[in-house]
């Protein structure tokens, strides 16, 4: 198998799986006792998917190793997301009331 379709593979992996998890929860496959609000879980799911994927590339246009690709993909699509979580809980701790 030519090397890059194992490349794009893994790098389209995450994505592929993202789109499945938001399938299976669209169609009632998956629950998890939110009803419609279940897919607001995909969402977290797809932005760290899009930042892989993303990275995935620009590792792979500068020449890095696969392995050492993904791990550095991974690690700045948890980063990422992660980031975006802390910012939106301090923006919502910074519109509370006092009190």
């Amino acid at each position: 198998m030519p090397r890059w379709i194992v490349r794009l593979a893994v790098a389209l992996l995450p994505l592929l799986a993202t789109i499945l998890f938001a399938f299976l929860t669209m169609e009632g496959h998956l629950n998890f006792g939110g009803g419609e609000k279940d897919l607001f879980l995909s969402v977290p799911l797809l932005l760290w998917s899009a930042v892989f994927l993303f990275s995935s590339l620009i590792a792979w246009w500068r020449g890095v190793k696969l392995g050492r690709a993904a791990v550095m993909s991974a690690i700045l699509a948890t980063g990422f997301v992660v980031l975006l979580w802390v910012s939106a809980l301090a923006y919502m701790l910074m519109q509370s009331p006092p009190g």
